[in-house]
């Protein structure tokens, strides 16, 4: 799992079957120093997160497992809002190297 910032939204009209009534994100995956990484991922959700929100994402098949628990391998997606982070507490001092 990874934590992320939801930064877009992604709209397709045309997408295969199993893809029906997602919604999906472009959320920017973070470092624990709270920066933004380079890259960016589109992940589906189904917890309604918005632009701006710190989320948990997870990959393959506990993303699928996480938006469609009965037949998970039936699903065309990589990664999923598992969570939206309500708070965030992260101790710097302890992940400073010694």
């Amino acid at each position: 799992m990874f934590l992320a910032k939801v930064v877009g939204s992604v709209w397709a009209t045309k997408k295969t079957d199993n893809l029906t009534n997602l919604k999906f994100l472009v959320v920017h995956p973070l470092n624990l120093k709270k920066d933004p990484l380079t890259d960016v991922v589109i992940v589906a959700d189904v917890l309604g997160a918005g632009i701006g929100e710190t989320v948990i994402c997870a990959y393959g098949h506990a993303a699928r497992k996480a938006i469609q628990p009965e037949q998970p391998a039936d699903l065309s997606i990589e990664a999923a809002v598992v969570a939206i982070v309500d708070k965030l507490d992260i101790d710097s001092k302890a992940m400073t190297k010694e």
